[in-house]
């Protein structure tokens, strides 16, 4: 009896032994049918395998040493985030190198809050318009990321853009007189004026001032244009007499127009 007991003790320690060892050096194989039969979840492993988890995964830490890639949404701190990258809380740098910096680019989204760089200005959008993050919080108002994409010069107090010229282009229209000039001048000369201009009292040529960017009419300015008849003599014998045809006016040149968006 006691020898019976002994060799079912040790076929028992045996047989432990061996299920025991297979379990833990046995190789995972995959269901050999499909579900639900043999229905038994691929496990994951530190293969370099590609695996695809089609349910969700839930992990109390993850570290990532290459790149990652989300398909959707992303949110920290947010369960059901609505955009690609949904933080509720705070973003804290330790120090200069914990965030290098935060890269921005243009758009067209009108959501109250976005933020956005036109390649020339930081700007902000409000829930009505776009305001300017570099110049004084003023508003950006209809025209300025067009003015300043096509080149041409911003006025944020008057809400003009000039261009060079004394014509808006195509899309835009002119602002009043808002305009640029510089002076001009222009006279004549006639046998009159060379003979008679200290009997005239009267000088046949005008000089006109200049403005920058203001609401004014161009600068004009006239003189008379003389002339000689009856045969009039020189020095002071008069015998002639001078007289003028046409009063002459002379303008400033304009060298920028004021434009706005044509509506």
């Amino acid at each position: 009896m006691q020898k019976t007991i002994t060799k079912l003790l040790i076929l028992t320690i045996a047989f432990t032994f061996v299920l025991s060892a297979s379990y833990l050096f046995a190789a995972w194989t995959g269901p050999i049918e499909p579900p639900p039969g043999g229905n038994t979840p691929t496990p994951i492993h530190v293969g370099t395998t590609n695996q695809v988890k089609n349910g969700g995964l839930s992990l109390n830490a993850l570290s990532v040493f290459g790149g990652g890639y989300f398909q959707g949404n992303v949110g920290v701190g947010v369960v059901t985030p609505t955009e690609v990258l949904d933080v509720g809380g705070n973003i804290k740098g330790v120090n200069i190198e914990a965030i290098k910096g935060i890269k921005i680019g243009n758009t067209s989204d009108t959501d109250a809050g976005t933020i956005r760089w036109t390649g020339t200005d930081f700007e902000g959008y409000d829930g009505t318009q776009w305001i300017s993050l570099t110049t004084g919080n003023i508003a950006v108002l209809p025209g300025y990321t067009d003015c300043v994409n096509a080149g041409a010069d911003w006025v944020d107090a008057q809400g003009v853009c000039y261009f060079p010229g004394s014509s808006c282009p195509s899309g835009w229209m002119p602002k009043e007189n808002y305009s640029t000039t510089k002076s001009g001048s222009s006279r004549t000369t006639s046998a009159c004026l060379s003979v008679w201009r200290s009997y005239l009292g009267r000088n046949a040529s005008c000089s006109t001032e200049t403005h920058t960017r203001q609401n004014k009419e161009i600068e004009k300015c006239s003189y008379a244009k003389y002339f000689l008849y009856e045969g009039g003599g020189r020095g002071g014998n008069v015998s002639g007499k001078c007289t003028y045809d046409t009063i002459r006016t002379c303008y400033g040149s304009q060298i920028e127009t004021g434009c706005v968006k044509a509506q």
